[in-house]
C-alpha cells in the first residue's frame, strides 16, 4: 500500500525554524500546502453494535413469545419471565442504574413476529432504552444450538453506559439478555459502526476519482431526494439532491462499509438534532456551530472483519469488550483501506487528520493490523465453494427455497466434506445456511440466476 503523509507544522513551530508540530493544521508536502485550520473535529463515537450470541433457545422465552403472539399483544414485558422463575425477586439491571419493576417503562418491549428475510423469528425493540433484540435464527432448529440471538445496541445506548455496564446488561450477569433467552450463551461475533463528524470541509467533487477502496462497482443516486441506504448492497453509491452536498455509500455489508453524510440533516429528519447538537457542543467545549453543516464519515465493519483482525493479532474479536482498546486502531485501519488521495503519491491531508487525531475511547496503539482468515489445509476447499455457488446459481433460477436447497445438499456424499471445511474456517452449518439463503435471494435480486 504505497502512499505519503504530509509533514504538519504549526504557525508556532515554523516560527522556531521549521520544526513539525504532530498537532499542527499546516499540512506540507511535494504537491502543495494544506491549511485545515478550520476544520473542527465534532465527535468520534461508536455509532452501533451489533453482538450475536450462540446458544439453545430458551423455551420458557419461546413459549412467552408464542403466547403474546397468540394474544395479537404487541407491547411486551420481558422480566416478567425473572419473577416466574423466581417469585418475589427483583432484578437490578445494572446499566439502567435502577431497580426495574413489572410496570417500569423501561421493560416494555414493541414485539413482531418477523419474516425469513431478517433471519430472526422475533423482534423485540425498545427506544428509549435504546436496545434491538432479534432472537430465533431462521437458519437453525431452536432446540439445537445455534446463533439464535442478535443484539443491537444504538448510540445513545453505548454513550450513557460504561463498557463494563453495557456487557452486564448483554452477557455478564445473572438477569442479562442473553441469558433470558439462551441456555449457555456465547458470544459469538461483533460487529461495529465507528463514526467521526467534522465541521469545516467538503469533499472535492471528484471524490469517487481519487477515493481508494477495494470495491469496484459504483452507481449514481444523484438527484434522489429521500433514499434508504440500510441495506443497499451495491459496491459504491451516491445519493442526494442538488441542494446538498454529496453523499456516498461504499462497500458491501459483508465487508467494511464506507459511508459519508449530512449527519445534521439526517438528524433533523429523524428528530434527534438536539440530541446531537447537545453531544457535538460537549466534545467541542462549545465550538460546534448547530447552524454550519455537520457532516460525518462512518465504517461499518462487519462481524466475520472483526474476527480477522482479532485473529491477525492473535487475539480473540469475539464481543464488543474484546474490541474497545483497538478501536482506534480498527479505525485507522479501515481509514487507510478506504482512502481519499490527494494525488498518485499523497493521501489527502484531510484523510491525514483524521486518521492521526480522531480517537475512540483509547489512544492508538500503532499496532499493523492484519486480517487473517481461519486455514484452511483442505486442497479441494475451491471445489467446494465453486460445487455450491454454482449450485445457487442454477437453483436460483428454477426458484428453489433455501430449505429444499438445503435438503438437497445433505443428499450429497460429500456433504460430511462440506461441513467439515466450513468447521475449519470457524463456521457452522448455520452459517451455511444463511450463505445459501442470501445466495439465492440476491441471485435473483440481481438477475445472475443461470
Amino acid at each position: 500500500m504505497t502512499f505519503n503523509y504530509s509533514s504538519r507544522f504549526s504557525t508556532e513551530s515554523l516560527s522556531l525554524g521549521d520544526v513539525p508540530d504532530q498537532n499542527g493544521r499546516l499540512f506540507f508536502n511535494g504537491a502543495a500546502i494544506t491549511d485545515l485550520s478550520n476544520v473542527l473535529i465534532c465527535g468520534a463515537s461508536v455509532d452501533t453494535v451489533r453482538q450475536l450470541f450462540d446458544g439453545i433457545p430458551s423455551q420458557r422465552m419461546l413459549d412467552k413469545l408464542e403466547s403474546h403472539i397468540q394474544a395479537k399483544q404487541d407491547i411486551i414485558s420481558l422480566y416478567d419471565v425473572v419473577y416466574d422463575v423466581l417469585p418475589g425477586t427483583i432484578p437490578r439491571i445494572p446499566t439502567l442504574s435502577k431497580v426495574v419493576y413489572k410496570d417500569s417503562t423501561y421493560d416494555r418491549w414493541h414485539f413482531t413476529r418477523m419474516g425469513k428475510n431478517s433471519g430472526y423469528r422475533y423482534k423485540l425493540q425498545n427506544n428509549q432504552i435504546g436496545i434491538v433484540i432479534l432472537f430465533g435464527s431462521f437458519y437453525a432448529v431452536l432446540d439445537r444450538p445455534g446463533q439464535h440471538l442478535k443484539i443491537e445496541l444504538s448510540p445513545h445506548f453505548i454513550e450513557n453506559h460504561s463498557t463494563e455496564e453495557v456487557w452486564q446488561y448483554l452477557h455478564d450477569s445473572q438477569h442479562a439478555i442473553s441469558n433470558l433467552f439462551l441456555s449457555l450463551p456465547e458470544p459469538k461475533g461483533v460487529a461495529v459502526h465507528l463514526a467521526c463528524d467534522y465541521q469545516g470541509f467538503d469533499l472535492p467533487v471528484d471524490f469517487i476519482r481519487k477515493f481508494t477502496t477495494s470495491s469496484r462497482i459504483v452507481r449514481a443516486y444523484d438527484g434522489v431526494s429521500q433514499i434508504d441506504i440500510s441495506d443497499l448492497s451495491e459496491s459504491t453509491c451516491t445519493y442526494g439532491s442538488e441542494s446538498q452536498a454529496k453523499n456516498y455509500l461504499i462497500g458491501k455489508p459483508v465487508s467494511i462499509q464506507f459511508t459519508a453524510y449530512d449527519k445534521g440533516y439526517e438528524s433533523i429528519k429523524s428528530d434527534k438534532i438536539d440530541y446531537f447538537n447537545h453531544q457535538w457542543g460537549q466534545y467541542t467545549e462549545g465550538e460546534h456551530n448547530p447552524n454550519a453543516v455537520t457532516r460525518r464519515i462512518e465504517l461499518r465493519f462487519h462481524h466475520t472483519v472483526i474476527r480477522e483482525m482479532g485473529l491477525g493479532l492473535g487475539l480473540t474479536f469475539e464481543s464488543f469488550p474484546d474490541l474497545i482498546p483497538y478501536l482506534t486502531d480498527i479505525w485507522r485501519y479501515g481509514m487507510i483501506r478506504n482512502r481519499l488521495n490527494q494525488d498518485k503519491k499523497h493521501i489527502s491531508p484531510f484523510w491525514q487528520l483524521l486518521i492521526e487525531d480522531v480517537k475512540f475511547f483509547h489512544p492508538s496503539k500503532n499496532i499493523q493490523i492484519i486480517r487473517k482468515k481461519k486455514e484452511s489445509v483442505d486442497p479441494i476447499a475451491r471445489n467446494i465453494t465453486s460445487i455450491i455457488g454454482n449450485a445457487i446459481t442454477i437453483c436460483a433460477r428454477k426458484g428453489m427455497k433455501t430449505n429444499a436447497f438445503m435438503t438437497m445438499l445433505r443428499a450429497l456424499p460429500i456433504y460430511p466434506e462440506i461441513i467439515a471445511y466450513y468447521k475449519r474456517r470457524g463456521l457452522t452449518a448455520d452459517d451455511l445456511k444463511e450463505q445459501v439463503h442470501k445466495g439465492l435471494l440476491m441471485r435473483n435480486l440481481t438477475g445472475t440466476a443461470a
